[in-house]
């Protein structure tokens, strides 16, 4: 089941909406700390957490570091919780999801689902093709088939994201002068 992310780009809070049952989010936590006139900010490693809870709204909470320096020497070791509406924590399993290099442009569900076929600490059950069976596909794909392939897809690239953002954030006068302007194409 796929999630469903509220907040918007630039907002302080954001709000994930996941099933009952086990989880796994991965995330990256980057406070912002002003000096001068810039705004500058640490990055953490990108954490990968699995959970399992029902009917609960949770929080992560993080560190507030007292300014730069301190969240440059302590955000490796990122000291995170996810609590409940008591404040009680949930029990987590989690790792870092460690990529080499830059980090610009990361493909995180190509990334997790390496980790999760690998089998990490935090890692979700993988349906893998040891455990598929053979299957016949009609020759002509019902019509409500082809309705929850289509809504199946994911966005494989950020500028592919990006334009399904804006798109969605669009007035209905500008969706179609961009429609219009795609067909050009």
């Amino acid at each position: 089941e796929k999630a469903k992310l509220s907040g918007g780009f630039f907002a302080s809070e954001k709000t994930l909406t996941l099933p009952d049952g086990v989880n796994q989010v991965v995330f990256r936590y980057a406070p912002y700390f002003n000096q001068g006139n810039d705004r500058l900010s640490v990055e953490s490693d990108a954490i990968v957490a699995r959970f399992d809870t029902a009917n609960a709204e949770l929080t992560i909470e993080v560190p507030k570091y007292r300014n730069m320096r301190d969240a440059e020497e302590n955000i490796k070791d990122l000291d995170w919780k996810l609590v409940d509406g008591s404040g009680k924590a949930v029990a987590v399993d989690q790792d870092k999801l460690i990529k080499p290099g830059m980090q610009i442009g990361r493909d995180y569900v190509r990334e997790i689902e390496d980790y999760n076929r690998a089998g990490g600490t935090a890692a979700v059950a993988f349906a893998g093709a040891a455990t598929m069976q053979p299957v016949t596909l009609p020759a002509k794909i019902p019509e409500d088939m082809k309705q929850a392939r289509a809504t199946a897809v994911k966005a494989d690239s950020t500028a592919e994201e990006m334009l399904h953002f804006w798109y969605q954030k669009a007035d209905a006068e500008t969706k179609a002068r961009f429609k219009a302007y795609i067909n050009q194409q």
